[in-house]
């Protein structure tokens, strides 16, 4: 009997409940018959607004990070006067162009094994591992008062541009990789990168203010104020997260590394160009000598500043126009483009041919090499694979530069800087190729996409 009362109780209860509900549809009925003549309609609840993705949030943040990272990183005052400031210590011009031998040296050393660092320690530490060590190498600069210490700066300097070479390019693709927006790394790696011709322009004019005011000693040690900053910088980044299983030792994984750009013909292809185009960088450091046979020694800033606001300008459009021709095509046109200029603003010098030398289409080109390259890297490899493609780069400007200061000793400015121009050339045919093959390979063999 007591189970038959609850069972008449949970009865009633739900006849009670229908009547209930069939009561509230009559009502809502009536509100909307009555609120339709006036043209009102009863309000529904809003839903809340969809919570913000936290993978592009770490877009954003680490987008924005690195554009500073990168514009505090190169505003360095005593870039145009290192050597000067070098010789000033050491009492040797020599010795100074030695240190800037051994920081190239160091740089390609440590190449190869801060890139496996990267991949295995992650992309954030070896960021912030990289700014620390900046640090220690300005406060040496700064304190130096002979060759012992200078030596050990320009070492620790190497160190640091190594375990940033290959990781912090790394670092903006996986993260938008992690968001699924990687088809946007030619715009943001654009943008972040532009900021380093802002920053040098800006502390080259800043540099040569506070030398004539105070002494290139107080240069220097003002420029340890932005690595500072750099490290504040770092901190704050986020780690995007690991793709793909590491290899048990770092051995294997640099085996594995070279054994995916051997067997991939774009990669390896895209690999010879990018250490075919840092190559021709040490064009850099003849140019200035040719540019002061056509104007005046006080122009030299300008000239070096209107360089570096053609290169800004490359580099925040690249991203539009490698959206709209491709980034194959870009790079295989950029290079036609420099190339051409450079060669007439030589062969036959005039007054317009410091304008024309150098790269106007650096930015873009620069671009669009290094998403070719990103798209082609495997994910678990990407900073090692690179290290690789940077140590190559160094070892050719090395021989490039030595080739043509021997060319420039014997025949004159000219001649040097045509030689270093007939290396770059072989970069064309291969960008031709990636040019030609990006729609035509077969999947996993290197396929570029446009």
């Amino acid at each position: 009997m007591a189970l038959f009362g609850v069972s008449v109780r949970l009865s009633g209860s739900s006849a009670v409940s229908a009547r209930h509900s069939s009561l509230l549809r009559v009502r809502a009925l009536v509100e909307r018959l009555i609120a339709a003549p006036f043209g009102r309609t009863p309000q529904r609840p809003r839903s809340a607004p969809p919570a913000p993705n936290s993978a592009d949030q770490t877009v954003n943040r680490n987008v924005r990070l690195l554009s500073w990272f990168n514009f505090f990183g190169d505003f360095r005052m005593y870039g145009p006067i290192m050597v000067i400031y070098f010789a000033q210590v050491t009492g040797s011009y020599t010795a100074a162009a030695s240190l800037l031998a051994v920081k190239m040296l160091s740089s390609a050393a440590f190449e190869v094994p801060t890139g496996v660092l990267s991949d295995r320690l992650g992309r954030r530490d070896t960021m912030i591992a990289g700014a620390v060590v900046m640090v220690a190498a300005h406060l040496g600069y700064a304190g130096a008062s002979g060759y012992g210490l200078l030596l050990a700066a320009v070492v620790l300097e190497g160190l640091a541009t190594s375990l940033w070479s290959g990781n912090n390019e790394s670092l903006l693709y996986d993260t938008l990789l992690e968001a699924g927006r990687e088809e946007e790394f030619p715009r943001h790696s654009g943008r972040v990168n532009s900021m380093f011709q802002i920053a040098l322009a800006l502390a080259a004019a800043m540099g040569g203010v506070v030398a004539g005011a105070w002494s290139l000693r107080v240069v220097v040690a003002l420029s340890v104020v932005p690595q500072v900053l750099c490290v504040l910088l770092a901190l704050r980044v986020r780690e995007p997260r690991v793709h793909g299983p590491l290899e048990s030792n770092a051995l294997v994984h640099l085996g594995s590394a070279l054994r995916g750009i051997r067997r991939n013909p774009v990669l390896r292809r895209m690999t010879l160009v990018s250490a075919l185009r840092y190559s021709g960088e040490s064009a850099a450091q003849l140019s200035p000598v040719f540019v002061a046979g056509l104007w005046p020694l006080w122009a030299l800033g300008l000239w070096r500043t209107f360089g570096h606001g053609v290169a800004f300008v490359g580099f925040r459009v690249s991203g539009r126009v490698i959206g709209r021709v491709g980034a194959a095509r870009t790079l295989l046109f950029g290079e036609l483009f420099d190339n051409v200029a450079n060669v007439v603003a030589l062969v036959k010098p005039t007054v317009f041919s410091p304008v024309l030398i150098g790269s106007p289409a650096y930015g873009m080109s620069t671009i669009a090499q290094q998403t070719l390259l990103q798209r082609e890297f495997t994910d678990r490899e990407r900073a090692t694979m690179g290290s690789l493609a940077s140590l190559l780069g160094s070892v050719l400007y090395a021989l490039v530069a030595l080739g043509a200061g021997l060319v420039a000793d014997r025949w004159g400015i000219v001649p040097a800087l045509l030689a270093i121009q007939a290396v770059v050339l072989i970069a064309l045919p291969l960008a031709w190729w990636v040019h030609a093959h990006a729609s035509s390979l077969p999947a996993g063999a290197g396929t570029v996409t446009e």
